[in-house]
């Protein structure tokens, strides 16, 4: 069940209409939103219900083994196992196999592994990551084990973040489902233009994008140089669109039911250094790897040259996180080389760290070109097909300037001052906190975008396959 199909359109007016009426955070709203997000989940496939809700009483139960035996470590031990073993199991244990085959054909030995038959269910990545911060942070000592069964599993299914987050702690959630309130029309209608405005990002934009760059990704050896500069440049936009849109749908709808979730990102193509990108891209994943990845590593607290290990590391499993594929290994190994040179060399250049304007549109140039040539592994389907990618955008310089160069680069300046007036001005912010009316205008003005240009084609939100 996509967000951006009638399906859970409909879906979401039935889940809201019927427990509008009950008290707030009642048993039965509880249970009527637990069913709901249920549905939600085995609508992709009903047989992996069985495994968020293994995943849910598994967790749910440690918690409760950690605040109740001195015997700490082992029961969070078993946590992490279990917990990264279904989801190794499911996501890599494929890739495993299929890496493991392609050293066996180097050495040309005969023997060779059968692929398993398994589906990847749809989510486990996020749900996975999220009950595991609750068992760390019972562990940890920062976070009471929940009491209720009913409520840690609605913590881990409910459905506005259950495919592709936000992240949200289990801290921050409960703090919301015990604290009943009546929702203002103001949370009402900045709900309305999140969800409205998501859909735009996704629908208009995304998709939009996706149009102009995926017939170059296909086949990037039949288009010019500066074509699949473009398609680059589209992808790392398109990516933006789809996922923050999904993002603000998910945080509007949740705003809907009396929950309040984290911000997740923060026009991110406006950073000044790859550090900042990553305080701006997907920013309760950033929290999330820092918090139970970085600092499990030893973090900065140890030598230099282990700070430097340890960021790499991270943003190394943080690609491979994404997907089971040597791209995306590639992907957060980039990431993760970026941090560290930025720390070794950037930031120790002269006059690099000034706050003039051009040393600041420098760093900015730097620091998307940056990204965008990490974008290039991330989308390409292989290794060989982002080489291509690269090897045509080498060409470049051989075309010559074109009018396909002057449209395309017109349209990216658009799209990065569009970024830069909201960034500068708040206007997201700024449209919640306004009056009613303009709240009904941006919203009205939304819908009759979608009505006027959305496309022809609808493709799934990118990070559902994660």
């Amino acid at each position: 069940m996509n967000f951006n199909s009638w399906h859970f359109v409909a879906f979401f007016l039935v889940v809201f209409l019927v427990t509008l009426p009950m008290q707030r955070y009642s048993t039965l709203w509880r249970v009527t939103m637990l069913a709901a997000s249920y549905y939600f989940y085995g609508s992709w496939n009903w047989m992996y219900l069985g495994l968020i809700m293994f995943s849910t009483v598994f967790d749910f139960w440690i918690g409760l083994k950690l605040d109740r035996t001195p015997h700490v470590k082992r029961w969070i031990v078993a946590s992490v196992i279990i917990n990264l073993g279904v989801l190794a199991f499911f996501k890599y244990a494929n890739f495993a196999l299929s890496s493991a085959n392609w050293g066996l054909s180097a050495l040309d030995a005969a023997f060779r592994f059968n692929a398993i038959d398994v589906l990847l269910p749809v989510g486990i990545s996020f749900y996975t990551f999220q009950s595991m911060s609750y068992t760390i942070d019972v562990y940890r000592g920062d976070l009471k084990p929940r009491k209720s069964l009913l409520d840690y599993a609605l913590f881990v299914a409910f459905f506005p973040q259950l495919v592709a987050g936000p992240i949200v702690r289990a801290s921050e959630f409960f703090k919301d489902l015990d604290s009943p309130k009546t929702i203002p029309l103001k949370g009402i209608g900045y709900g309305l233009i999140l969800i409205a405005l998501g859909y735009v990002k996704k629908v208009v934009f995304a998709d939009t994008l996706a149009e102009v760059g995926d017939p170059v990704w296909t086949n990037p050896g039949a288009h010019s140089g500066w074509d699949t500069l473009m398609a680059v440049y589209a992808f790392a936009f398109q990516i933006y669109f789809d996922f923050s849109g999904y993002t603000d749908i998910a945080i509007g709808i949740a705003m809907l039911f009396g929950f309040e979730f984290p911000k997740n990102f923060n026009y991110p193509y406006m950073a000044l250094s790859i550090q900042d990108f990553w305080r701006r891209w997907h920013m309760t994943l950033s929290r999330w790897l820092r918090d139970y990845l970085y600092i499990a590593l030893g973090g900065n607290r140890i030598s230099v040259s282990r700070t430097y290990i340890n960021l790499f590391l991270t943003m190394l499993l943080g690609g491979l996180w994404h997907g089971a594929s040597w791209n995306f290994v590639i992907w957060g190994a980039l990431h993760g080389s970026y941090l560290v040179i930025e720390r070794l060399v950037l930031n120790r250049i002269p006059g690099w760290q000034s706050e003039a304007l051009p040393a600041k549109l420098l760093r900015w140039f730097v620091t998307f070109h940056l990204v965008c040539l990490a974008w290039v592994f991330f989308r390409a389907d292989t290794f060989a097909g982002a080489l291509q990618v690269l090897n045509q955008i080498g060409g470049i310089v051989a075309e010559g300037f074109n009018q396909g160069a002057v449209n395309g680069l017109a349209i990216l300046a658009f799209l990065l001052g569009v970024q830069w007036v909201f960034a500068k001005f708040d206007l997201k912010h700024r449209i919640g906190a306004g009056h009613w009316a303009l709240h009904v205008a941006v919203t009205t003005a939304a819908i009759l975008t979608l009505v006027l240009f959305t496309p022809q084609t609808a493709a799934p939100f990118i990070y559902f396959q994660f």
